[in-house]
């Protein structure tokens, strides 16, 4: 390629491509689905290509970008001129599959998120034709549903929506075999449906996390890897509904069971001849019939690798996992166990002296390992329980241990796991914490904020939840929790935690509930109604006069809840939490009597928005502070005959508020995330003046905020993050006077930003990463005297430059994309 490439000849190579694709097209009938798949996105692109051929841009070969475009392309093209040559290797049909979909996947990510190319005397040429933008918004979506793994989410991400394989832990050690054994299986024809058992805590999900990240694994089975939970009351609609979504296929009403079958047949239908692995972790015996419904022994290179904690052996002899041994529980312990370099406490390992004598480091670490049984999980949770601990704490731990012999190695780890939970005795508060976390179903994501909100109303903490938020981080340290980021900047400037989500073991899960359980019913702090099939606990149905002492009480039903309530008794409850499988939901009348409720967490576990009835009992609870609610559809007669008079703070995942919200006058925070139906901010918020916070996030089709949004004068945040349509902000956002944050992160829509953005006399810090259409900021921002922070990309840190001089306080960030380039060196 010559020194300096004009658009020209990006045009001719993106020409020969396309030209190639469409003859392939016509003239093979192998690889169809994904050649014609490739035509569609070629045909999406074509106007970006045709813009920078037309404006004769000219791409220096420093700018490595635009080269491995030129590369791509022309690769591209050989790559399709070569599969019409295959014919029945079967391997090789199955290979030049997989990179006929990648190629098309990393068109796709490069022209999401380069859409202003820089010409060699550093002029910026700024894309803005119509078909152009429209070109680039239909891409980002379709990006969004082939990366997706948090359906959010993924998110989430239970919680993320995902069929992506999770990540490994940090250290994974003692699995060598197993991996062996089961990839062999995998990659021959034979066995077409594995089990992996073991006990709880001994490492089969990391196996098959990390068998499935394997680079011949991955090499066979391509994007047609799904890994789901199971646990022990599954949806097998909706786990159906997320495969299908998985594949960016657009995503069916499914009426019954039967339906969902065929759905899952069509769908490896058209997959087609491409090997398939299905994942399915933590199956229940009560549960196994689920393995019935996805087994179809008759599809080839179609396996389906199963955990659980049960041998399941009427699906053949399982692989049994088993316990590390001395040498790897050693190693895992010690990675738990030995505190950062740097740490004054790293010599307590050493336990040079206990009571005046020399007690070898091996005999305690033999203690540990013999205690633990060869769990990863107890090693772990051990591991940073003594973590930086005075030898002599290590000493009177492994003693107490040692005046006891525990022969049950479930029984073993379950008192590793209660030792580490004894350990907070010393912290009340934090071990009220951790047992509120089996409130929340088996192997759910829990949105971090959920938790906050619970917590500061639950345990009397600051509003803004500092003290929840170092409580979370403490258990997380003690491995007693897992903290998952959906993206890069968790905890910003102003304390936001909605990219950060809470996994637990279900061992811990079930520690926390087995602690709950000690104390009768009517005198617990926490309760759990599970109903299955319109059954309810006999405590339930048989509640004598005397009331439930709960503060918290978490309800979970299933699909076939025909909402026939009974009626509860709880003057003390101050935290529900709902979880359903409808599309009709009706809130429990007993709510009406909730005096004392203060937070409220209503979750549909289906795949679409449901309808609640009964809304409107909620207007009458004078102490509800707090409601979040996900995947649920408000109504007009929700918004129309109901006032949340005493509502502080509103949370909205995947929710569809098309048709308005309901009446929130002393509001101060509000989240919106993933509301994919959400055009225009409702014009009742801004009136709402005594809102400090909104928070906006990746709702796609948004495209204007009101005029009125100025009225709200005690504003302070306003975030306004991933909504890609939005194509400005008002002029009316100079009157918010009160206003510290802003960030309108790759919200790519945006051309420039009002003059009035001059006017907020208290901004601090301003996000603006990927927003790539705007090409200027106004030269009225010099007079933002509180300014100090702006974080962006690199071409957005250019548009500040003319005013460093002026704005000598200010201190630019430059961040990268949450995805990296590497994929365009294949």
């Amino acid at each position: 390629m010559a020194d300096l490439v004009s658009g020209a000849v990006l045009g001719a190579a993106f020409g020969e491509l396309f030209a190639a694709v469409k003859a392939a097209v016509k003239t093979t009938a192998l690889f169809q689905s994904r050649l014609r798949s490739l035509e569609s996105t070629l045909q999406d692109t074509e106007p970006i290509i045709k813009e920078i051929d037309s404006l004769n841009i000219l791409l220096d070969r420093s700018n490595e970008e635009m080269k491995r475009l030129y590369d791509l392309l022309k690769n591209g093209k050989i790559l399709v001129e070569k599969s019409l040559r295959i014919k029945m290797n079967l391997y090789k049909r199955y290979r030049y599959s997989c990179q006929l979909e990648d190629l098309g996947v990393d068109i796709l990510k490069f022209f999401q998120f380069y859409t202003i190319v820089i010409s060699r005397d550093n002029k910026e040429v700024l894309v803005k034709v119509n078909d152009i933008r429209e070109a680039i918004r239909k891409l980002g979506l379709m990006l969004e549903d082939v990366l997706s793994g948090k359906g959010t989410r993924s998110v989430g991400a239970g919680g993320f929506g995902s069929c992506a394989v999770p990540k490994t832990p940090e250290l994974v050690v003692g699995l060598n075999v197993s991996i062996r054994q089961l990839k062999n299986q995998l990659l021959d024809g034979g066995v077409s449906l594995m089990v992996v058992s073991a006990p709880g805590g001994c490492g089969k999900t990391t196996l098959v996390t990390t068998l499935c990240l394997d680079e011949e694994i991955k090499g066979k089975f391509g994007n047609n890897i799904f890994f789901l939970t199971v646990s022990q009351s599954p949806n097998f609609t909706v786990m159906v509904q997320n495969m299908i979504h998985y594949k960016g296929k657009v995503v069916p009403q499914i009426e019954n069971e039967q339906h969902a079958i065929d759905q899952f047949q069509q769908l490896l239908v058209d997959i087609g001849k491409d090997p398939i692995l299905l994942v399915l972790d933590d199956v229940w015996s009560e549960s196994e019939s689920i393995l019935e419904k996805f087994w179809f022994e008759e599809v080839k290179d179609y396996k389906i690798l199963v955990t659980s904690r049960f041998e399941l052996s009427r699906f053949g002899p399982p692989h049994k996992l088993p316990p590390l041994n001395d040498e790897d529980a050693r190693k895992l312990f010690l990675h738990s166990a030995t505190p950062k370099v740097g740490s004054s406490f790293r010599s307590s390992l050493l336990m040079k002296k206990i009571n005046g004598s020399v007690v070898p480091r091996d005999k305690l670490i033999d203690e540990v390992v013999k205690h633990c049984k060869g769990s990863p999980l107890a090693l772990t949770v051990l591991g940073k329980l003594l973590c930086g601990k005075h030898p002599k704490i290590w000493e009177s731990t492994l003693l107490e241990w040692s005046e006891g012999s525990i022969v049950d190695s479930n029984r073993a780890i379950f008192d590793c796991l209660q030792r580490s939970l004894d350990d907070l005795n010393g912290k009340p508060l934090y071990k009220e914490c951790f047992m509120d976390l089996g409130s929340f179903p088996e192997d759910h994501a829990i949105p971090a904020t959920a938790l906050i909100d619970m917590w500061i109303e639950l345990h009397k903490l600051d509003a803004e939840g500092v003290h929840a938020k170092r409580i979370l981080h403490e258990l997380a340290a003690r491995n007693l929790v897992d903290l998952v980021a959906t993206k890069n900047d968790e905890g910003e400037g102003d304390g936001f935690y909605d990219d950060l989500y809470v996994q637990q073991h279900d061992l811990l899960r079930e520690l926390a509930i087995h602690q709950n359980s000690q104390a009768l019913i009517h005198e617990r702090k926490r309760l759990n109604l599970d109903v299955r099939s319109n059954k309810f606990p006999h405590w339930c149905t048989a509640q004598d006069e005397q009331p439930l002492n709960a503060s918290l009480l978490s309800i979970s039903t299933d699909e076939s809840f025909l909402s026939d309530w009974p009626h509860l008794e709880l003057p003390a409850l101050e935290v529900l939490i709902l979880n359903f499988r409808m599309k009709n939901y009706t809130l429990p009348a007993f709510i009406r009597k909730l005096v004392s409720l203060k937070t409220l967490i209503i979750t549909n576990n289906g795949f679409f928005p449901a309808e609640l009835s009964n809304l409107t009992i909620l207007g009458s609870l004078t102490n509800l502070k707090r409601i979040r609610l996900e995947r649920i559809k408000i109504t007009p007669c929700d918004h129309s005959e109901m006032t949340l008079g005493y509502l502080q703070k509103a949370s909205f995942f995947m929710c569809d508020l098309s048709q308005g919200m309901m009446a929130m006058p002393n509001l101060a925070v509000i989240d919106v995330a993933y509301c994919g139906e959400l055009e225009r901010l409702p014009t009742c918020l801004c009136s709402i003046t005594s809102l400090r916070k909104i928070s906006i996030i990746s709702c796609h089709n948004l495209s204007s905020l009101p005029d009125q949004i100025g009225n709200l004068v005690n504003l302070q945040v306003l975030r306004l993050r991933s909504c890609m349509n939005l194509s400005g902000l008002p002029k009316s956002i100079g009157r918010l006077q009160n206003l510290a944050f802003l960030d309108i992160s790759d919200c790519f829509s945006i051309k420039e930003l009002p003059n009035e953005i001059a006017s907020l006399c208290r901004l601090i810090e301003v996000h603006m990463k990927g927003c790539s259409s705007l090409s200027a900021v106004p030269e009225s921002v010099v007079n933002l005297e509180q300014l100090k922070y702006v974080t962006c990309d690199l071409q957005r840190a250019q548009l500040w430059t003319p005013y460093k001089h002026r704005l000598p306080q200010v201190k630019v960030k430059i961040v990268q994309d949450d995805i990296t380039l590497d994929w365009l060196l294949k």
